[in-house]
């Protein structure tokens, strides 16, 4: 009992699936981290500059309800307030400016090195082909391929010769133009009209007959 047990328990085990691969994480650069902290800054003094708007907007309603309720100390103490917060808005917009820009040119930089990269691997593999392909067997290649046209050019030009014995197309169709003028010949002459008429050298032979003879002498 135990030995079947065991032998069903590793029947199950052979049956077990593969353990999946480790997904293959992304190795991050120096570039990525110092783009990430600028993106952290930026996020930071978008709050800021939001909490200090905030800030100046209630002081500026704040010097308002006391300008109406006649207390121009407070008011112009608000008023102050609403300035210092601008300012300060000011100064951070400055520095917020100052990240943005540099984030783009990290970024930019990032594609820059990419493209490098790029350009190395392309060089590397296009040295690799270089070396696979010799110029002397190229060059090798490229006459042999000229022979080969020539003499397919050669071979046709033997194959579209006239062989002896049968006639050639154009004798063929001079031989056909010949006989068709004889054709238009003879039909030329089978339209020709002869006259009916008699010759007058005819007609003298008839007055010469030996009946127009005898009228003449009986007639003397």
């Amino acid at each position: 009992m135990g030995s079947s047990g065991s032998k069903s328990d590793t029947k199950k085990n052979d049956r077990r699936e593969p353990a999946p691969k480790p997904v293959e994480r992304s190795t991050i650069t120096a570039s990525d981290k110092a783009k990430l902290q600028l993106k952290l800054q930026r996020d930071n003094l978008t709050a800021a500059i939001k909490r200090f708007e905030r800030v100046e907007e209630k002081e500026h309603e704040k010097a308002k309800e006391f300008m109406r309720a006649g207390n121009k100390r407070k008011a112009l103490y608000c008023l102050k307030r609403e300035k210092a917060q601008r300012s300060q808005i000011d100064s951070v917009t400055s520095i917020l400016d100052n990240v943005e820009n540099l984030i783009a040119t990290v970024e930019f930089a990032q594609i820059e090195a990419e493209v490098v990269n790029a350009m190395k691997d392309g060089k590397s593999e296009l040295e690799k082909l270089n070396k696979m392909l010799n110029i002397d067997d190229v060059e090798k290649l490229m006459d042999e391929t000229a022979e080969s046209v020539e003499e397919a050019r050669r071979i046709d030009a033997i194959l579209s010769m006239p062989i002896d014995g049968v006639e050639n197309d154009d004798e063929l169709l001079n031989e056909l133009r010949e006989q068709m003028g004889e054709v238009k010949e003879e039909s030329n002459m089978d339209t020709v009209k002869v006259p009916n008429h008699a010759l007058p050298e005819v007609q003298k032979e008839e007055e010469k007959s030996p009946e127009k003879e005898k009228r003449q002498l009986a007639a003397a």
